[in-house]
């Protein structure tokens, strides 16, 4: 499988955040938005593919659309495996890491309209991976 489609594939799907709420991004749902505005953080999304084409189409959305550009937030790492230290991961196992100017930055991503009603459901339904973070 083409791993750049992977990658693409990966984004968005979960987020692991290391940095410590201080401001309130703009919001009108029940969702806590509660995040810190200043220190740049990591998005990392792990899993399993489980519908490498369901995904596939799910990452030319996501590339199509502007939300990374407009969130700032940028690629630090190709998943691909280079060179395995320890286990025996599945060959549909991924992890990347995205960068965002503020934690602000990616919850506002995430919870972004259009992702969530137009290019999420793609991926769901049933669920065309097992990500977590």
């Amino acid at each position: 499988k083409d791993m750049n489609t992977l990658i693409k594939t990966a984004l968005g799907i979960c987020v692991a955040m290391f940095t410590v709420p201080t401001s309130r991004a703009e919001d009108t749902c029940d969702i806590d938005m509660t995040c810190d505005s200043e220190k740049p953080v990591i998005m990392l999304v792990a899993g399993r593919t489980l519908d490498a084409e369901r995904m596939r189409d799910y990452a030319a959305a996501l590339g199509a659309s502007d939300l990374y550009p407009n969130a700032r937030g940028y690629y630090l790492n190709v998943p691909r495996p280079v060179r395995v230290l320890e286990g025996a991961p599945d060959a549909d196992d991924v992890a990347l890491m995205v960068r965002f100017p503020s934690e602000c930055a990616a919850v506002n991503f995430w919870y972004d309209n259009s992702y969530q009603n137009e290019i999420k459901p793609m991926r769901s339904n049933p669920s065309a991976g097992d990500y977590v973070g």
